[in-house]
């Protein structure tokens, strides 16, 4: 539920459940060039998980409490679009607090699997090793969370998930989920949306990201959130988010520690 709530904006705590599938000296951090949603530029298929780039054997871990309802590989059961698309995989189911339905965890890419199916695994415990079987282009985990059915089309955004990452004095990260709608109320693509931290009305171009609404249609305004973008592990503070839709627009908000910022922007009517 959320905390506080005014027309178009409301924020949220306690909503990253899931730990961080990599564990430092790992990279644990995703890869920003194919978000989820992403088709990379038009070069790859519409993303529904996020990566972490990492060497082969590297430890990937059960983001939280959960039973492991795949361990295996997908070459006659599909769990993507086709066969053999994440090679070796795990998958776990989780009953989450807040939630009435079940949430699953896929770890796509792996060369080893070091659990089996109907196995009760804790946050944090070995489920397998980073690889690059099925369809990967180098070593890599694919993280995929799943709302409710553990299938392709129930794919959410990890990065509204994930336990963002803290500052030197303990601060946790938030996060932003959006939507942008016509004065009709429907959703509209906008490929390039670009956050720009703000420090005393000024950008600050330490730190800026590019995220665009997720370009399959399927993906578009789902449960728990109806979010049509989102951008995790984003440092507090004020932020610029500006994007070209019936000409230059530009809206300012707050990121808070530990917390998602529910937005939504409808062109032609008044703003957040």
């Amino acid at each position: 539920m959320p905390t506080a709530c005014a027309p178009d904006l409301c924020i949220f705590t306690g909503v990253f459940p899931f730990s961080r599938p990599i564990a430092l000296p790992g990279t644990d951090s995703i890869e920003t060039a194919y978000r989820f949603g992403s088709t990379a530029n038009g070069t790859r298929d519409p993303h529904h998980g996020v990566e972490f780039l990492n060497p082969f054997g590297t430890p990937v871990l059960a983001a939280a409490d959960g039973d492991v309802v795949v361990a295996g590989d997908d070459r006659k059961v599909f769990y993507g679009p086709y066969s053999y698309f994440y090679g070796n995989l795990v998958v776990l189911e989780h009953r989450l607090p807040g939630y009435d339905l079940p949430v699953f965890t896929l770890y796509g890419h792996l060369s080893k699997i070091l659990v089996q199916v109907g196995q009760r695994v804790q946050r944090g415990q070995r489920v397998g090793l980073v690889g690059m079987s099925g369809v990967a282009t180098g070593t890599h985990l694919h993280f995929e969370v799943r709302f409710g059915e553990n299938t392709y089309a129930s794919s959410r955004n990890p990065e509204l998930w994930l336990e963002p990452h803290v500052d030197e004095s303990g601060v946790p990260n938030g996060a932003i989920a959006g939507r942008i709608l016509d004065s009709q109320g429907n959703p509209l693509a906008v490929k390039d949306i670009v956050v720009d931290r703000v420090t005393d009305g000024v950008q600050a171009t330490f730190y800026r990201a590019f995220v665009g609404t997720y370009e399959e249609k399927g993906l578009l305004g789902q449960p728990p959130w109806g979010e049509d973008f989102g951008l995790g592990d984003l440092p507090p503070g004020q932020y610029h988010i500006s994007f070209v839709q019936y000409g230059f627009q530009q809206y300012t908000m707050q990121v808070l520690p530990g917390q998602l910022t529910l937005v939504t922007f409808r062109l032609g009517t008044s703003q957040p």
